[in-house]
């Protein structure tokens, strides 16, 4: 009986925002496909009105509220953004999930310029996941951007944007990249993979491969790790050092990275003998 009551008052929510468009701004036209953004869409008064109640849903104990009012607001499109971004917070009990899923289904590369903008504000929550959705977005003209975000105070928000920077070929920001991972891998990861996704090259690959020659075990694993988006196959005979590396955590990473690098999805929880049986395969073929 109360989930019918409250659904019953969000329709009704619903039904009294809607836009009486005979006396409503017309909404900003939809820009034409893969035009970059330098301004928000705007919104109408009544959807500005209607995209404050509906957050409040996201306020509500009752947690069947949530999806229609995120579908809500994704409905509403971009414009509703700046408003959702205004209602993060930096706290652990508030409703940042809640906003920042539905800022992932309304910015996409479009906006990226919008998203580096309100980056610069002070929360961290906010800084932090729009830097982590930036660096995968592959946008040459998000460079300056990264490089001046590489050095913000969260560390989190900075490894993002070094990580931006890095995938764009400032391999200057490879130190940064390799500290985080090395201690922060199984966060770090699926980023990772994402944001070097069409990185991979002769030239991002080799600082990796030069830096991680002399270092300790923790070290070449970490940038082997890296190297699994970035080397190519020329680059197979600088591989077999570490395929023979006599540290089965070694090896493992060089059987992962020559996987990825064959289009085969790594095994993290390779064992020993799995580990060397593999190497002796990918030695041959890499």
């Amino acid at each position: 009986m109360i989930h019918a009551i409250a659904f019953a008052a969000l329709a009704a929510l619903l039904a009294t925002l809607a836009p009486a468009s005979a006396q409503q701004k017309p909404a900003t036209p939809a820009p034409a496909a893969g035009a970059k953004l330098a301004e928000w869409p705007e919104l109408r008064d009544v959807d500005k009105q209607k995209t404050r109640a509906l957050i409040d849903q996201f306020r509500k104990p009752d947690t069947k509220l949530h999806e229609p009012a995120h579908k809500a607001l994704v409905a509403l499109g971009a414009g509703a953004a700046p408003i959702v971004m205004a209602q993060v917070a930096d706290r652990t009990d508030g409703i940042n999930t809640q906003l920042f899923a539905v800022l992932d289904a309304v910015l996409g590369k479009e906006h990226a310029a919008l998203m580096a903008r309100e980056s610069k504000k002070p929360r961290v929550e906010l800084r932090r996941h729009l830097a982590r959705r930036l660096c995968c977005m592959g946008d040459k003209d998000l460079t300056p951007f990264f490089e001046s975000m590489a050095k913000d105070a969260d560390p989190e928000t900075a490894f993002y944007a070094q990580l931006g920077a890095f995938a764009l070929g400032k391999a200057a920001q490879l130190s940064g990249v390799l500290e985080h991972c090395k201690t922060n891998w199984p966060t770090a990861g699926p980023v990772v993979a994402e944001a070097l996704a069409s990185a991979r090259s002769q030239e991002l690959a080799m600082p990796v491969f030069e830096t991680i020659a002399s270092k300790g075990a923790v070290e070449q694993m970490t940038g082997l790790r890296l190297l699994r988006y970035l080397m190519v196959k020329e680059q197979g005979i600088l591989l077999h050092r570490y395929l023979d590396d006599g540290q089965h955590t070694v090896k493992r990473e060089a059987v992962n990275t020559a996987r990825c690098l064959f289009g085969e999805a790594p095994i993290e929880n390779l064992s020993v003998f799995q580990a060397i049986e593999q190497a002796k395969l990918w030695r041959a073929k890499v």
